[in-house]
């Protein structure tokens, strides 16, 4: 574990936030490739990119500030002070599928078109971003003897790898997705898919973790989230392989620019 990357005098840059930006930079690129190529414009390609990392990071930074309140009611300066780390996942979901719901509406775009494209590229990022958590030691496990134990310096013996865990865990879920994007048309099935995975990786491996607390109802509160965004993305999947499947190749274009080819007609 080497939590800091640089530091000059008093400003210390950690891994933890490099590695979230490398996330979000990687998962990006991979994006705004994937929506140009289904007929995206490079505005609104821009304008998802910019509000869906800003609310993403507002859903995950408020969340993880609920989630540890009474420390954060003492020192309130830290709440925006990301370079120490403290960023939900569950949060970053939520934020960015709020952000995606609204801009759908408001550009009559498919939600659930976009929603595929952003299903393929998250898990890469959020991948990444573990690797941040590794080397911060935070998200760390529960006590184990086994050989993939691993020490941390502020613990006591051997904990799992749970950043790890996670890890892998998203790349399968990435290469997965990636490999039935190519052979799955219905709009929407791809984010559903995505929903469900996330709900899963939460619900099973959060009972590894060693720096949670449990709730009421016997679960972690990751692991509650993890049960409803897996019902989510059940029951969106159930309703929309219920609907009839769409004719021909709806692209991400904006309504006006195909009102104009529309009236321009055929002039070749």
């Amino acid at each position: 574990m080497a939590p800091v990357f640089i530091k000059i005098g008093n400003f210390v840059i950690y891994w933890y936030g490099v590695m979230a930006a490398i996330g979000v930079l990687v998962a990006s690129l991979l994006f705004q490739r994937l929506a140009l190529k289904a007929g995206c414009q490079q505005k609104a390609i821009s304008d998802i990119l910019v509000w869906v990392v800003i609310s993403g990071l507002v859903g995950a930074r408020l969340v993880h500030v609920f989630t540890h309140f009474l420390y954060y009611s003492r020192h309130p300066l830290e709440i925006f002070q990301l370079r120490n780390g403290g960023l939900a996942i569950q949060g970053g979901i939520i934020g960015g599928l709020i952000f995606l719901w609204i801009y759908s509406l408001a550009h009559r775009l498919s939600f659930f078109r976009i929603g595929d494209l952003v299903a393929q590229v998250a898990p890469l990022g959020q991948a990444i971003g573990r690797l941040g958590c590794f080397l911060h030691g935070c998200c760390y496990g529960k006590p184990t003897n086994s050989v993939i134990g691993v020490y941390f310096p502020a613990l006591e013996g051997k904990v799992h790898p749970t950043e790890l865990y996670y890890l892998v865990a998203n790349l399968a879920v990435f290469f997965s997705l990636r490999f039935l994007s190519s052979r799955q048309g219905r709009p929407g099935v791809i984010f559903c898919l995505y929903l469900m995975a996330m709900g899963l990786i939460r619900y099973n491996l959060d009972f590894l973790r060693g720096d949670l607390t449990v709730g009421r109802l016997g679960l972690y509160p990751t692991q509650t989230f993890g049960v409803v965004l897996f019902f989510i993305g059940s029951f969106c999947l159930f309703h929309l392989m219920n609907q009839p499947a769409p004719e021909g190749k709806i692209g991400l274009d904006s309504p006006e620019k195909d009102e104009e080819k529309k009236e321009g007609g055929d002039h070749g």
